[in-house]
């Protein structure tokens, strides 16, 4: 795993050319296809991108897949970009869930400017759903962190306020009379170096983002925003650790018993999109590019050793996936405000 990390991440700094084998008389469209990443060169996002970009390639040679990272407004920039883009665009986006939040309670509630509009990105097919873990330094445990949102307000490292780890977070800590403080910066990298650096006081990410240091003993995974017991990570002895769950028979004893955070458990990751408006062959052939991405070993034993989830979604099931999760967004801000 280590090795495919470092090949990642050597990809990271230029665009990705990228060829494999299928029959090119099969697709509508040749040529390059540039996949758009809002989010920061090392990140998750960014890796699951590349990763989905490598594969691509190599099932569909008639096709060049390049990726382009586009910062800025935690998402928002890029979504911009892209809802201005022609519905004929080849161009195709990595479309998080954060940004479908912030979207629609930007709309709903005044929480911030919002300049595009969500319903001109057609989400294809999930490629990415994670679960996220709190993260904290050596030996502090959930009840400090309870004592510390109760007393001054605990500070977590994140991008923008009302992000689906903030909603994650700050709905739980609302519901235990605590307070959370986003203390922004740019990409997963920079929140977890925040923490490490003693500047913020946890960091909510991926199981990728932390995998590594959990191991090594540099942070400590104190708890899994899931209703299963969450099960993979490491310990610096060797030793596997089981990471409390939010809800379900793993649940955290420090947490309420009389709650049910299960309502909180926000759908994380996101999926590959284009534009809405584009031609039904368009979203069927990269419909059927991305079922072929999940079934190549390269892709899904990848997702399986940085330990996200394989969930497959295409139309309709991904809309209403969309919809559900709109929906716990806007239940946990209620709870958060």
């Amino acid at each position: 795993m280590f090795k495919k990390c470092l090949t990642l991440f050597a990809l990271t700094t230029m665009m990705v050319s990228l060829s494999g084998c299928t029959d090119s008389s099969e697709s509508v469209d040749t040529g390059t296809v540039r996949i758009i990443c809002p989010y920061g060169v090392g990140g998750t996002a960014d890796l699951i991108a590349r990763k989905y970009a490598l594969v691509a390639g190599e099932l569909y040679p008639d096709k060049n897949f390049i990726v382009e990272n586009m910062t800025g407004g935690d998402g928002f920039a890029a979504a911009t970009y892209f809802t201005e883009l022609d519905a004929d665009t080849t161009d195709l986006l990595i479309y998080g869930f954060g940004v479908i939040y912030r979207h629609d309670l930007g709309n709903k509630y005044n929480t911030e400017i919002v300049d595009f509009d969500r319903s001109e990105i057609y989400p294809i097919g999930v490629i990415d759903d994670r679960t996220w873990i709190l993260y904290a330094n050596p030996g502090t445990t959930i009840e400090d962190i309870l004592v510390k949102a109760k007393d001054s307000g605990v500070k977590m490292s994140g991008g923008n306020p009302l992000s689906d780890p903030h909603l994650a977070l700050g709905s739980l800590i609302a519901e235990e009379d605590g307070k959370t403080i986003v203390i922004p910066y740019d990409g997963g990298a920079s929140q977890k170096k925040a923490l490490t650096d003693g500047e913020v006081d946890v960091f909510v990410g991926t199981t990728q983002a932390g995998k590594e240091e959990v191991e090594a003993g540099t942070l400590d995974a104190i708890l899994s925003f899931s209703s299963k017991p969450f099960e993979g990570f490491i310990g610096p002895d060797g030793e596997e650790i089981d990471i409390p769950t939010v809800a379900g028979e793993n649940k955290h004893p420090a947490l309420r018993k009389d709650v049910d955070y299960a309502q909180y458990i926000l759908p994380s990751g996101g999926f590959i999109a284009t534009r809405t408006g584009a031609s039904e062959e368009w979203i069927t052939e990269i419909e059927d590019i991305t079922k072929a991405v999940w079934n190549s070993p390269d892709y899904h034993e990848w997702i399986d050793e940085i330990m996200l989830n394989r969930k497959e979604l295409y139309g309709v099931d991904a809309f209403n996936y969309v919809k559900e999760a709109s929906f716990i967004a806007i239940n946990a801000f209620e709870t958060l405000k």
